[in-house]
Formats: structure tokens, C-alpha cells, sequence
């Protein structure tokens, strides 16, 4: 796939989605400029581009619309599957992540409720009557 807009601009292998007359021509599997890492927003450089639309091209291409949420860029591209793959991949790994960081901060919150809740039982704070 070029890595250029319809105008000919470089835009770091993801091209902005518009209309097309034809359609795109798939990357060239092996070179480099040409496996782009799509978790990296061509923008910004924020790691949080998520993908919103896929569908198969052939027997080993994707395209695929991206959008990061940290600046709003949106792009449509086709990959190669081993470039899809090691995105899906990232994603899992940033699912994990983001899991591992939910539990650890919804364990903080329930322990700090319950540190105030001994606190408030211990000041005789709570009655009967509050429940």
C-alpha cells in the first residue's frame, strides 16, 4: 500500500478515509516503512490508536479503519495479516492492562470506603437509626 493521501502527502502509512474511485493497492509485505506499528498514532505518537472498522481484502490483507482518541485522527488502511496480528496482539496486551489497572484501583477505592466506614463506626458516627 502507498504510504501517501490522494494528494500525494505522506501520512506515515495510515491514509485518511475518503472516497475512493479505485481501490487501494496492498502493501508490499518485508519493507519496513511499510509495516507500520498501528497501536502508534501517525499524529500525535500518542499509543492508543484503536481500531473501528476491519474487513478482509483478499486472502492475507486487512483493511482496516483506525481513530486515536488522544487527537481525534482517523485513518483507513490495508495490511498485511502479520501486521494485523501483531496489532491484535498489543490490543490484548493493553486489555490486560487496562483490566490489571481497574481491579488495583477499584481495590484502593473499597478499602479507603472501608477505612472511613471503621473510622466513622469508631467516632460512633453511625447509628441504628442510619440504617
Amino acid at each position: 500500500m502507498d504510504r501517501t493521501d490522494d494528494n500525494g502527502a505522506a501520512d506515515n502509512g495510515r491514509r485518511i478515509a475518503k472516497p475512493r474511485a479505485t481501490p487501494p493497492r496492498l502493501e508490499r509485505a518485508g519493507a519496513a516503512e511499510r509495516d507500520p506499528d498501528l497501536s502508534v498514532c501517525g499524529t500525535c505518537t500518542a499509543k492508543f490508536v484503536q481500531p473501528i472498522d476491519w474487513s478482509l481484502v483478499g486472502r492475507e490483507h486487512w483493511r482496516v479503519t483506525l481513530r486515536c482518541p488522544n487527537c481525534g485522527w482517523e485513518g483507513t488502511g490495508v495490511f498485511a495479516q502479520e501486521t494485523v496480528d501483531r496489532f491484535d496482539r498489543e490490543l490484548d496486551r493493553g486489555t490486560r492492562e487496562l483490566s490489571k489497572t481497574l481491579r488495583r484501583v477499584t481495590r484502593a477505592c473499597m478499602e479507603a470506603e472501608l477505612e472511613q466506614f471503621v473510622q466513622a463506626l469508631e467516632s460512633d458516627l453511625i447509628l441504628p437509626s442510619d440504617f
